[in-house]
Protein backbone atom coordinates (compact mmCIF):
# COMPACT_ATOMS: atom_id res chain seq x y z
CA UNK A 1 0.00 0.00 0.00
CA UNK A 2 1.76 3.42 -0.78
CA UNK A 3 1.23 6.67 1.05
CA UNK A 4 -1.91 7.81 -1.25
CA UNK A 5 -4.02 4.66 0.06
CA UNK A 6 -3.61 2.81 -3.91
CA UNK A 7 -1.60 -0.06 -3.80
CA UNK A 8 -0.12 -1.75 -6.34
CA UNK A 9 -3.25 -2.64 -8.39
CA UNK A 10 -4.86 0.23 -8.45
CA UNK A 11 -7.63 -0.14 -5.90
CA UNK A 12 -7.72 2.31 -3.37
CA UNK A 13 -8.16 1.83 0.52
CA UNK A 14 -11.38 2.56 1.23
CA UNK A 15 -12.91 -0.24 -0.86
CA UNK A 16 -10.71 -2.54 0.68
CA UNK A 17 -11.23 -4.09 4.31
CA UNK A 18 -7.96 -5.82 5.56
CA UNK A 19 -8.07 -9.25 6.79
CA UNK A 20 -6.25 -8.89 10.30
CA UNK A 21 -7.14 -12.66 11.82
CA UNK A 22 -3.72 -13.00 10.38
CA UNK A 23 -1.66 -10.67 12.12
CA UNK A 24 0.04 -10.95 14.94
CA UNK A 25 -0.48 -9.13 18.16
CA UNK A 26 3.27 -7.18 17.79
CA UNK A 27 2.15 -6.51 14.17
CA UNK A 28 -1.34 -5.47 15.01
CA UNK A 29 0.12 -3.18 17.35
CA UNK A 30 2.63 -1.68 15.67
CA UNK A 31 -0.06 -0.94 12.50
CA UNK A 32 -2.04 0.94 14.96
CA UNK A 33 0.67 2.98 16.23
CA UNK A 34 1.39 3.74 12.73
CA UNK A 35 -1.89 4.86 12.51
CA UNK A 36 -1.76 7.37 14.72
CA UNK A 37 1.44 8.52 14.11
CA UNK A 38 -0.13 9.71 10.70
CA UNK A 39 -3.35 10.84 12.18
CA UNK A 40 -1.12 13.58 14.48
CA UNK A 41 0.63 14.07 11.29
CA UNK A 42 -2.44 14.85 9.88
CA UNK A 43 -3.57 16.96 12.21
CA UNK A 44 -6.38 15.12 12.98
CA UNK A 45 -5.18 14.29 16.78
CA UNK A 46 -2.78 15.52 19.12
CA UNK A 47 -1.54 13.02 20.78
CA UNK A 48 -0.88 9.29 20.44
CA UNK A 49 -3.32 8.39 22.77
CA UNK A 50 -6.72 6.54 21.71
CA UNK A 51 -8.11 8.74 19.48
CA UNK A 52 -11.93 9.74 19.85
CA UNK A 53 -10.69 12.39 22.40
CA UNK A 54 -8.74 14.15 20.10
CA UNK A 55 -10.83 13.18 17.31
CA UNK A 56 -13.99 14.67 19.41
CA UNK A 57 -12.09 18.22 19.98
CA UNK A 58 -10.89 18.01 16.26
CA UNK A 59 -14.54 17.91 15.17
CA UNK A 60 -15.61 20.41 17.42
CA UNK A 61 -13.21 22.99 16.78
CA UNK A 62 -14.25 22.58 12.34
CA UNK A 63 -18.34 22.77 13.60
CA UNK A 64 -17.91 25.53 16.01
CA UNK A 65 -14.93 27.21 13.75
CA UNK A 66 -12.94 27.27 17.02
CA UNK A 67 -9.69 27.05 18.35
CA UNK A 68 -8.17 24.33 20.06
CA UNK A 69 -6.85 24.91 23.82
CA UNK A 70 -3.51 24.07 24.64
CA UNK A 71 -3.11 20.82 26.11
CA UNK A 72 -2.44 21.76 29.32
CA UNK A 73 -5.93 23.87 29.90
CA UNK A 74 -8.36 21.66 32.28
CA UNK A 75 -11.34 23.53 31.86
CA UNK A 76 -12.48 23.84 27.97
CA UNK A 77 -11.13 22.30 25.17
CA UNK A 78 -12.05 24.64 22.30
CA UNK A 79 -13.04 28.65 21.84
CA UNK A 80 -15.80 28.81 19.40
CA UNK A 81 -15.72 31.60 16.73
CA UNK A 82 -17.97 33.26 19.27
CA UNK A 83 -16.46 33.38 22.00
CA UNK A 84 -18.09 30.62 23.75
CA UNK A 85 -15.40 27.99 25.81
CA UNK A 86 -16.30 24.58 25.01
CA UNK A 87 -15.65 21.25 26.94
CA UNK A 88 -15.15 18.11 24.52
CA UNK A 89 -16.73 14.69 26.04
CA UNK A 90 -16.54 11.78 23.99
CA UNK A 91 -16.81 7.86 24.30
CA UNK A 92 -16.38 5.30 22.09
CA UNK A 93 -19.55 2.66 21.92
CA UNK A 94 -21.14 -0.49 19.92
CA UNK A 95 -23.66 0.99 17.80
CA UNK A 96 -26.19 -1.51 19.08
CA UNK A 97 -25.92 0.08 22.56
CA UNK A 98 -27.19 3.20 21.46
CA UNK A 99 -29.93 2.58 24.65
CA UNK A 100 -28.01 1.81 27.35
CA UNK A 101 -26.41 4.52 29.56
CA UNK A 102 -22.87 6.23 28.17
CA UNK A 103 -20.29 6.80 31.39
CA UNK A 104 -18.70 10.32 30.14
CA UNK A 105 -15.43 11.26 31.83
CA UNK A 106 -15.26 13.40 34.80
CA UNK A 107 -15.43 17.34 35.04
CA UNK A 108 -13.62 18.43 37.88
CA UNK A 109 -14.26 22.22 37.00
CA UNK A 110 -16.86 24.36 35.68
CA UNK A 111 -14.97 26.75 33.78
CA UNK A 112 -16.88 26.24 30.46
CA UNK A 113 -20.08 27.73 28.48
CA UNK A 114 -21.30 24.55 26.84
CA UNK A 115 -20.44 20.65 26.81
CA UNK A 116 -20.75 18.72 23.75
CA UNK A 117 -20.73 14.80 23.92
CA UNK A 118 -19.56 12.92 21.16
CA UNK A 119 -20.50 9.42 20.70
CA UNK A 120 -18.94 7.33 18.20
CA UNK A 121 -19.90 3.99 16.86
CA UNK A 122 -16.72 1.28 18.08
CA UNK A 123 -17.09 -0.37 14.59
CA UNK A 124 -16.75 2.94 12.13
CA UNK A 125 -15.65 5.37 14.29
CA UNK A 126 -19.12 7.44 12.63
CA UNK A 127 -20.73 10.09 14.94
CA UNK A 128 -23.91 8.18 16.62
CA UNK A 129 -24.20 11.17 18.54
CA UNK A 130 -23.02 14.94 19.11
CA UNK A 131 -25.23 16.82 21.74
CA UNK A 132 -24.72 20.15 23.55
CA UNK A 133 -25.72 21.04 26.91
CA UNK A 134 -25.18 24.57 28.62
CA UNK A 135 -22.52 24.15 31.46
CA UNK A 136 -25.31 24.57 34.05
CA UNK A 137 -27.22 21.62 32.84
CA UNK A 138 -24.65 19.41 32.82
CA UNK A 139 -23.37 19.84 36.32
CA UNK A 140 -27.33 20.26 37.78
CA UNK A 141 -27.08 16.27 36.14
CA UNK A 142 -23.99 15.07 36.96
CA UNK A 143 -23.26 13.02 40.13
CA UNK A 144 -20.10 13.92 42.15
CA UNK A 145 -17.68 10.75 42.17
CA UNK A 146 -15.78 11.19 45.47
CA UNK A 147 -12.67 8.84 44.57
CA UNK A 148 -12.33 11.19 41.40
CA UNK A 149 -12.89 14.73 42.60
CA UNK A 150 -15.27 15.99 40.16
CA UNK A 151 -18.28 14.92 39.16
CA UNK A 152 -19.86 12.32 36.23
CA UNK A 153 -22.19 12.27 33.45
CA UNK A 154 -23.68 8.94 33.20
CA UNK A 155 -26.55 9.27 30.20
CA UNK A 156 -28.14 7.60 27.44
CA UNK A 157 -27.76 9.11 23.84
CA UNK A 158 -32.00 9.03 24.19
CA UNK A 159 -32.09 11.17 27.13
CA UNK A 160 -29.60 13.36 26.31
CA UNK A 161 -31.04 14.18 23.15
CA UNK A 162 -35.08 14.74 25.24
CA UNK A 163 -33.35 16.99 27.43
CA UNK A 164 -35.16 20.35 26.97
CA UNK A 165 -32.14 22.12 26.96
CA UNK A 166 -30.24 20.13 24.35
CA UNK A 167 -28.77 20.94 21.07
CA UNK A 168 -28.55 18.12 18.50
CA UNK A 169 -24.97 18.75 16.50
CA UNK A 170 -24.90 15.72 15.15
CA UNK A 171 -25.30 16.79 11.59
CA UNK A 172 -22.56 19.29 11.70
CA UNK A 173 -20.10 16.71 13.41
CA UNK A 174 -20.89 13.97 11.24
CA UNK A 175 -20.22 16.43 7.87
CA UNK A 176 -16.54 17.60 9.16
CA UNK A 177 -16.06 13.56 9.84
CA UNK A 178 -16.34 12.94 6.39
CA UNK A 179 -14.41 16.32 5.02
CA UNK A 180 -12.24 15.18 7.17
Amino acid sequence: MTRDGIDEVGTTATTEVLDLRDWSVSALLAAYAGILRELVQRGLIRTLNAPAGDLAETLAAKSYDGALAPNSEKSWDIRAFDGRLIQVKSRVIASTSRTKPVQFSVFRSWGFDVAIFVVFAAETYEVLAAIELPMQSVREKAGDVAWVGGSRLTVSIAVLQALPEAVDRTPEFAAALTAL
